[in-house]
């Protein structure tokens, strides 16, 4: 499959299975956030995998769009880790990095 293949046959899940999501294919999906490119290769990104029901729920009560998944990954990132631009002073990149992760694990997935 070529990338513009995958880029249009790619669809917005907002119902799932109460199934576990197997480890191989969460491990997948995590490698894929962990290969993504960052500024300067500071990789700042913290990537929390949510499976207990209680805290989901708590998720759920920040955002409705949690959709009652049994995974919730949380992308995070360090402000500490994060590139700084060095052409455009006081802007940082940790927001973007973030962002890279998450559309990396979402096309593997």
């Amino acid at each position: 499959m070529t990338f513009l293949e995958l880029a249009s046959t790619r669809y917005s899940v907002r119902a799932y299975k109460a199934d576990p999501i197997p480890q191989e294919t969460l491990d997948t999906i995590l490698q894929a956030g962990r290969i993504a490119p960052t500024a300067c290769n500071y990789q700042p990104q913290k990537i929390f995998v949510v499976q207990n029901p209680a805290l989901r729920a708590k998720l759920a009560e920040c955002s409705p769009c949690t959709f009652d998944a049994p995974t919730i990954l949380v992308v995070c990132y360090d402000k500490d880790r994060e590139a700084e631009s060095r052409m455009m002073p006081g802007y940082t990149f940790g927001e973007m990095d973030s962002t890279i992760v998450c559309t990396h694990m979402m096309l593997q997935a």
